[in-house]
């Protein structure tokens, strides 16, 4: 039986070394108004005002071409369009939260928006988070 505590430690370790810090924001869902919800949030996308942030190591691979990028895009079966770069964060990193409901990846001055995630998680333990984004 693989040691996925062992490969968690490894993740991280690859992905922190060629990383850097973002910020993962999931903007607010609650309507600025009870008594008018369809006119929605009062969240800046830029900030993530009233919604939730989480700092956290992501390496960045291009969507398109050959390498990590391909694999991502043949697995996924999405258009390569659809987003424009990859970002890997290790599980460990951000201390094994859920990403699935968060919105943007803010680095440095630019926002991207997350299009497509997935999880590797053999088991039960969480290994890596894949982040396909757009601007």
């Amino acid at each position: 039986m693989a040691d996925f505590v062992k490969l968690a430690a490894t993740a991280k370790r690859l992905v922190e070394k060629n990383a850097r810090t973002v910020r993962l924001v999931k903007l607010n869902r609650t309507p600025s108004s009870s008594s008018e919800p369809w006119r929605g949030s009062d969240a800046a996308p830029a900030t993530g005002t009233g919604g939730a942030t989480l700092p956290a190591k992501a390496c960045f691979v291009p969507a398109s071409g050959s390498g990590l990028g391909k694999l991502v895009f043949d697995l996924t079966g999405r258009l390569e369009t659809a987003f424009e770069q990859i970002g890997l964060v290790a599980s460990n990193s951000v201390g094994g939260a859920d990403l699935s409901g968060f919105d943007q990846v803010v680095d440095d001055n630019s926002v991207w928006k997350i299009e497509a995630r997935g999880e590797l998680r053999p088991a039960s333990k969480s290994l890596l988070w894949v982040l396909g984004l757009k601007r």
